[in-house]
């Protein structure tokens, strides 16, 4: 073949491919859209983030800085178009106005026969279906139900203080990892909230796998592959699904079929009901008309609630404690407040103290708003419909676009957070917080898919506060890394080698 009619079609190919790109990054500038600079050609904007230079979040938050002064800009993931909004109140209309237009996720289970637990997970179903898939979840976790599983929750900070005791010992002080600590109490909460024992406080338990250990391996450290699989199921779903990619481990799959269905026969067998999660749930069940079976239905909600719990929870619980530790008058403060309660209630942490708890919430807000745990959020258009921002930029989202909104940008922009930086409680006072605008503050979304167990992890997180300062003082100890640095190589926010504090027995 003539050597000039190859490097001419090699020619014609390359223009081609120019052209098609050139097209495709025209998208946002064509619609009068400011675009974040930097495209590289068939990657668009995430080599940041396919490097691990940063995670999604980060990135996002970047582009939120760099673009700050309009009301939104686009970023391309790969040669898809990215809308990322600014403004709160075009925040409202995709998270809460609009919900109709935008209320689902674009994250997809691309292996349905390995993921079907995961598939009745109102954070993954479509639709009109993720309501009735969020509907025991909802009942499971009214302000009634919350009120009977208390006591459940009661006994599991009173294990980690025993445990938090025993660890001190003679010396009185120990070095901890405090993410370790605050899985062993989530993991102890969600196996009671399901009617069995997780042994977390147990270091000299032997034998079967425990139950943080099976949950871990939802959540642990990607290797190369793991992390390299969870990377296409994000940006190209098309192709996890050609490759079946789960992110439902066997083992994890099994245990919770095996234990719902032994939970299940064995309290048919009593004829008894328990003020549990797992008890609320197969009561909502029996009053729903379903093709799934019971069994399957019941591993599938407690899968989530545990999935739920342990996690997410345990990170804002470990970044809320380090917070604590590295300012000594604002734990004093929550200690006095936590026995002032104490003394009033008999020694007990009631529900009606949990909620008199007013100063810890301002100083959990504050620590959520430092740490947010996902830093974005995004959501999939399902109906034409137009965003207006007060800089007079306006964009017509198609369906089957996304959507993203930088929950690290909004909640430390200096127009709304005044010295952003500063660990300031009072930020949450009732005249900050009726003067600024509510969709600056995400820590558990907003609208009709707000977390559905955030009044339950805000119970949880007073008990586990209440249950380590009442009897010790914590600091962060020699190892941890102040100050903190996100590890961009992990999905949630978690500092650079890990959280470690020295607690002090008082």
């Amino acid at each position: 073949m003539d050597l000039s009619y190859i490097l001419a079609s090699i020619a014609f190919v390359l223009f081609l491919l120019h052209f098609y790109l050139s097209w495709r990054y025209n998208y946002f500038q064509k619609r009068g859209i400011p675009t974040v600079k930097g495209i590289i050609p068939g990657l668009g904007h995430i080599l940041p983030v396919i490097t691990a230079q940063k995670n999604i979040g980060s990135l996002c938050e970047k582009f939120y800085n760099e673009t700050k002064e309009h009301s939104m800009c686009g970023f391309y993931q790969f040669c898809t178009p990215i809308l990322l909004i600014h403004e709160p109140e075009i925040v409202k209309s995709v998270l809460q106005t609009n919900f109709a237009s935008f209320g689902e996720n674009p994250f997809e289970l691309n292996c349905p026969e390995k993921d079907e637990l995961f598939s009745l997970n109102p954070f993954f179903v479509k639709g009109e279906k993720w309501k009735k898939a969020r509907a025991p979840l909802t009942n499971s976790f009214s302000s009634m139900k919350l009120k009977l599983m208390l006591t459940l929750f009661q006994k599991v900070g009173s294990k980690m203080g025993k445990y938090l005791h025993d660890q001190c010992g003679v010396e009185k002080e120990k070095e901890l990892n405090l993410k370790v600590l605050c899985n062993k109490f989530t993991g102890e909460v969600s196996s009671t909230g399901m009617g069995i024992e997780a042994h977390n406080f147990q270091e000299e338990l032997q034998g079967e796998m425990k139950y943080n250990e099976i949950l871990g391996k939802i959540f642990e450290n990607p290797s190369f592959v793991s992390g390299f699989q969870q990377m296409i199921m994000f940006f190209t779903p098309s192709l996890a699904k050609f490759m079946k990619i789960s992110i439902t481990p066997k083992e994890v799959d099994q245990y919770f079929r095996q234990i719902a269905k032994t939970i299940i026969n064995s309290r048919k067998k009593e004829n008894q009901t328990y003020d549990d999660f797992v008890q609320f749930v197969m009561d909502y069940q029996r009053t729903q008309d379903s093709t799934i079976n019971e069994e399957t239905l019941a591993a599938a909600h407690m899968l989530s609630f545990a999935v739920d719990v342990y996690e997410t929870t345990a990170q804002t619980l470990s970044f809320l404690i380090m917070d604590l530790a590295r300012r000594p008058k604002i734990q004093t403060k929550v200690r006095e407040e936590i026995n002032r309660l104490l003394e009033k209630y008999n020694g007990k942490m009631t529900y009606d103290a949990l909620k008199e708890m007013t100063y810890f919430e301002k100083v959990l807000n504050e620590s959520q708003r430092l740490n947010h745990i996902f830093g974005v959020f995004f959501k999939v258009c399902t109906k034409r419909t137009k965003l207006e921002g007060s800089d007079g930029l306006s964009y017509v989202v198609e369906p089957g676009q996304t959507v993203a909104v930088s929950a690290y940008g909004l909640q430390m922009d200096p127009k709304y957070w005044n010295e952003p930086e500063k660990f300031d409680p009072e930020r949450f006072n009732d005249e900050e917080k009726n003067s600024r605008h509510k969709f600056t503050f995400l820590p558990f979304g907003e609208g009709p898919r707000v977390c559905v167990g955030m009044r339950m992890a805000v119970i949880l997180m007073k008990l586990a506060v209440s249950a380590i300062l009442k009897d010790f003082s914590i600091e962060p100890a020699s190892k941890m890394i102040i100050p903190l640095k996100r590890d961009e190589s992990n999905f949630l926010n978690t500092p650079v080698g890990g959280f470690w504090v020295k607690i002090k027995s008082l």
